[in-house]
């Protein structure tokens, strides 16, 4: 099992605008598949978010759920909707300790947001830290690094997406 993100950033390091709108959601030409995403999803069994994130796009994903051969996890402490294909946890060391039991053999997609990536940053548990950084700057909003304490990476791989997106995957020195 690998814990991995892609996780889209505006050039100035913003993962999502003041009101909670990730930085994928404002740039032109951005699909729920495009970007790699399709490519990294191909390789999930599971996917972990947190509730904030779960709850920006409930209303986008009930009509067409994304994951529906994925097992579906959500960092919160309160209850889900009823008929929602996900479950929760309310611990960041919990959840991976189910992750860990289930013997997954795909990865695991660590969706987001910015709190929950470093939840498992902080448990040492991503094994490949996928960031898309997007020609665009936000200004202002949620960082994905916030006092994240200093932690050497190793550059895995790059590529350029269309639009001048640029992917960057690093993995723990």
């Amino acid at each position: 099992m690998v814990i991995r993100t892609h996780v889209g950033v505006s050039l100035d390091g913003f993962v999502a605008d003041a009101d909670g709108v990730a930085a994928w959601e404002s740039l032109p030409g951005y699909e729920h598949r495009s970007h790699g995403i399709a490519e990294v999803l191909e390789h999930c069994e599971a996917v972990v978010m947190g509730r904030s994130t779960f709850d920006r796009g409930l209303a986008r994903w009930s009509a067409d759920w994304p994951w529906a051969d994925k097992d579906v996890h959500v960092l919160t402490s309160r209850p889900l909707p009823s008929g929602v294909r996900a479950r929760a946890c309310d611990s960041a060391t919990e959840l991976l300790a189910r992750l860990q039991r289930t013997g997954l053999m795909g990865d695991v997609h660590l969706l987001g947001g910015a709190r929950t990536i470093r939840a498992f940053l902080d448990l040492g548990a991503v094994a490949r830290l996928g960031v898309v950084v997007l020609p665009m700057l936000l200004g202002n909003g949620i960082p994905l690094f916030d006092g994240t304490a200093g932690q050497p990476l190793h550059l895995q791989c790059q590529r350029t997406h269309p639009g001048g997106a640029v992917e960057l995957i690093y993995t723990p020195a």
